[in-house]
């Protein structure tokens, strides 16, 4: 296969201890062109002078508050439109969300195909995201999360907000959902799913505008599962996926911002002292470490390393398979069914 030409965007609302893993993970496993970081201003500062001693050639850092300056739009002025009283986000987590769908806008020369990964997603035995057949090549990506588990409220939420706005059925898999954490997005297809928008709303205002006046209404939406559903609809050759029993059964979801099981593991092992700051590992030395926990059983394919303090306060009722089953979890409730 020739280089690769396309592009990685990682979301960062802060950097965290797991950021270098995750980072030298995703450059290592799978070495895009580009791996472009949207982060605070503070925050993508902060990257770009800690990444100077990471592997990460790659890496490019982009200030959040003033992605959208082409447009004539400030991070302030976007979010001002979500009039959202009580909700279970933040405006920034919707934020986040257009800066994965509108990437292209921010981003000079990004790749035509570009995949979006979380920054809290570590690769570990993961999956093949590009393949060519016949000259042919074709993006890919892994349901990692499990439809039988979650919030149904939001769920139902967004699965309203496709049918309505985009006009198109939700896509629906048998067993995982299309929130898979990382997603391939190809530009032509942005451009079609935010004229939608307009056409729908009969407005003139810029994409991202709209989004929020759509969350007031419905009360949220989710960038992944409206955009895998319009690409079904509208372009399915282009939407390539691995069933969630391929690498969606062996990964594992949990909160650590440093504070967590994980981490406190790793510092024993290594003697390391509580976090003082300059607690960056690298992929080498966080897989190591996993490939000796798990020595006895098969590798996860991924690690989702939640820091929000939310994870921590869910009622059994609403998490994911992936929380329930792993050995990271706090007060791990032993008698889930685990698949």
């Amino acid at each position: 296969m020739s280089a690769p030409t396309y592009d990685f965007v990682l979301p960062l609302f802060k950097v965290h201890w797991n950021t270098r893993a995750v980072l030298e993970g995703v450059s290592a496993k799978y070495q895009p062109r580009k791996i472009h970081v949207i982060a605070p201003q503070e925050q993508a500062q902060h990257l770009s002078e800690l990444a100077t001693d990471w592997d990460v050639p790659q890496l490019t850092t982009h200030p959040e508050e003033s992605f959208f300056q082409l447009a004539g739009l400030s991070k302030v002025q976007i979010c001002a439109e979500l009039q959202l009283e009580k909700s279970l986000y933040q405006p920034g987590w919707f934020y986040q969300q257009l800066l994965k769908l509108g990437a292209a806008e921010g981003i000079q020369s990004l790749s035509e195909w570009y995949l979006v990964w979380d920054a809290d997603l570590l690769p570990v035995n993961s999956w093949p995201i590009v393949q060519e057949r016949n000259s042919e090549i074709s993006y890919w990506f892994a349901l990692l999360q499990h439809n039988q588990y979650g919030n149904n409220i939001i769920v139902d939420k967004w699965a309203t907000w496709i049918k309505k706005v985009l006009g198109v059925e939700p896509l629906i898999d048998e067993e995982g959902t299309f929130v898979p954490h990382h997603l391939w997005f190809k530009k032509e297809h942005l451009r079609s799913f935010q004229q939608r928008l307009q056409d729908y709303y009969k407005s003139t205002d810029h994409w991202t505008k709209i989004m929020m006046h759509s969350a007031n209404e419905f009360g949220t939406f989710s960038e992944f599962w409206s955009y895998a559903s319009w690409t079904a609809h509208h372009a399915s050759q282009d939407l390539h996926y691995y069933p969630y029993h391929k690498y969606g059964r062996t990964t594992e979801r949990f909160f650590d911002d440093g504070t967590g099981l994980f981490s406190a593991a790793f510092r024993k092992k290594y003697l390391l002292d509580a976090d003082d700051g300059s607690f960056y590992p690298s992929y080498r030395q966080v897989i190591d470490f996993v490939e000796e926990v798990y020595a006895d059983i098969p590798l996860p394919s991924s690690l989702s390393f939640e820091s929000s303090s939310r994870h921590l306060q869910k009622g059994r009722e609403n998490m994911h398979i992936e929380e329930l089953r792993s050995r990271w979890t706090p007060a791990k409730i032993t008698t889930a069914k685990v698949i």
